[in-house]
Order: C-alpha cells, then structure tokens, then sequence
C-alpha cells in the first residue's frame, strides 16, 4: 500500500489526524507527511490543516487515481500495480514503455485525458479531461496466440457486462469488439501482443469508455454515446473503471485456463449483428450477408446471399441500408 493511500485512510472519517499521529503510524517524519498531504492535495483531494489538530479529509476529487481504485479492487492479477497520468498521448504506449522495463503482468496505465489514443483500423481515440475511461492492462505470457480475437472480442463482452453491472444500462456487443448503447458506440478495445509461434510474450487490452462526455455539437453527435447522456446524470467513473477492471482479472483467469466458453456465450445474448443484414468491409474486399453470430474462435459468420457461410476473422461491420 502506497503512502498517499495510508495518509488518506488516517485522515478519513471526519475527524483531524495529527501529524505527529500520522507519522508515527507511517514510520516516517511529520516533514514527509507534509510533502505527501501537499502531493494528495495536487492531486485534487480537498485537506483541511490546522496548526493545532492536524488534517482532515473534505472531499475526493473524480479521478482515477490509485488511491481511489486500489480500495475497491479484490483482484487476482489486474490492479497490483496502477499508473496514473493526467494526460498523456496514448495508455497502450505508456504499457508498451512501461513492459520493456519489466513491468508485472496486471499492471494498468490510466489517464484522465488522452490526446493520441489509437482504435482499430487506426481510428484515434482521444478523451476529454476526466470525463471517459481510457487505460490499458498489461497481461504477460499464459495464452496461445491462437486465443487472442476471441480474448478480444471477449473483453468487449466483459467491459458491457461491468457498465450493465454499474449503471441501469443495457450495452449491447458489436463484432468484433466494440461496445453499443442505444444504437451508438459506447465502448471500444484495442488487443495488441508480442507472440511466438506457441505462445503470447506479452499483451496489452485497452479499453475506452464515454462516461461523462457530452457529444451535443459534436460531429460525432448520433454515433457516439456516454452513460451520462443516456442516464440523465453524471456516473461515477471509479466505479465504472473498478468494475471493467474486476471482469477484465476474471476474463484473463479464464483465457490461462484456455477457455473463453463464458465470453462466447454471453456474446450471444448481447450480439449487436445476429439474425441483420450487414456488410463487412475488410481492406479492399466488401462483402454484404445476413450475420449469425461466431464460431467456436470468435469468427465472424456471414450468410452470402448465394446461401455461402463466410467465416470472417476481422474487418469493420456496419448494418446495411
């Protein structure tokens, strides 16, 4: 447990903490309790200080920061270690930084702002000030390469589930992994990984989530949707992110065991496409067919008209006209 965290338990409840108190406690001088009240404060936590009593908690700031995310998690693997950036250009490079200097497996790079974020097909992925989720978990070796579009797919389903499971919502899951909310995407994943020819060296699962954006004037306005909008209210982001975080240590559990059958399943009953007619684009190729659902790896499977089933392993699908 990091030492902002602990000042932060001390001085919770309502009442002061002395310094001296706090300290004593920590194991470290009442000048470090200082510079760490100074650092908390930076960072938005609203400390009271008085000469006499010692401090006092007023107010969190919305932020997700480790202090805020580690309480709530109970974890096996995701969460052991977070970063935190204010803003930064992209989590997935951040992660792919942070793995070439040995960080662990489960550890998540967040940000409250990300100017250079990267969806799929090279689309960018950019974040308001604490407004959207957008981090990034750092899985190593443990699956075959094989198993990644499923675990792709399979993230997006995990991420639907925690927003559904946080907030009166019901997302649906949109081949391959994005996440839709009343016709409008809510939620995106990028899955990036560095393999051999048996096995995954390292992963990366960004997700991206609307929160609290507004997109009224926005010329993503009819295609995109936060939960705020949809809800009426702002939702709280350190439940939103703590909740995806959970499903996310239970869905890599899982895909080391080398069964996705859950994430394939609830596919099914979230599946965006299944029984409409859509075309798929994938690179210069177009293709127009009914959708019914994925294969047993998380392909797509696309009814031509002529009748043909096409197994389809990535592309972009839009309902037809």
């Amino acid at each position: 447990m990091n030492v902002e965290r602990r000042i932060l338990e001390e001085i919770s409840g309502g009442g002061f903490r002395s310094g001296e108190a706090i300290s004593e406690r920590l194991g470290i001088s009442r000048s470090a309790v200082w510079k760490h009240i100074g650092k908390l404060r930076r960072q938005g936590y609203e400390i009271e200080a008085s000469p006499r009593h010692g401090y006092r908690l007023l107010g969190r700031p919305d932020k997700l920061l480790p202090a805020e995310l580690e309480p709530l998690l109970d974890t096996e693997v995701v969460g052991r270690n977070i970063v935190h950036f204010e803003e930064t250009g992209s989590t997935a490079v951040e992660a792919r930084a942070l793995i070439e200097k040995g960080a662990p497996g489960g550890t998540v790079v967040i940000a409250e702002s990300q100017t250079a974020g990267r969806g799929r097909m090279g689309r960018s992925w950019e974040t308001s000030p604490s407004q959207s989720i957008a981090m990034s978990v750092i899985f190593r070796s443990g699956i075959p390469p094989t198993l990644t579009p499923l675990f792709s797919l399979a993230t997006a389903v995990a991420t639907a589930q925690a927003v559904a499971a946080t907030v009166p919502v019901r997302p649906a899951v949109k081949w391959p992994n994005d996440v839709y909310l009343d016709g409008r995407k809510l939620a995106g994943v990028l899955v990036e990984m560095a393999a051999e020819l048996d096995r995954v060296r390292w992963l990366i699962d960004s997700v991206g989530v609307n929160v609290n954006n507004s997109f009224t004037g926005s010329d993503l306005r009819g295609r995109a949707v936060s939960l705020a909008e949809v809800v009426g209210g702002k939702v709280s982001r350190v439940a939103v992110a703590t909740a995806i975080l959970a499903e996310l240590d239970r869905l890599w559990l899982q895909a080391r065991r080398g069964d996705l059958s859950r994430y394939r399943r609830l596919f099914g009953d979230l599946d965006l496409l299944r029984g409409k007619r859509i075309v798929v684009r994938e690179g210069d190729q177009q293709l127009a067919g009914v959708a019914e659902g994925i294969d047993g790896d998380g392909r797509l499977l696309l009814r031509l008209d002529s009748g043909e089933v096409r197994t389809l392993f990535g592309g972009e699908a839009t309902l037809a006209a």
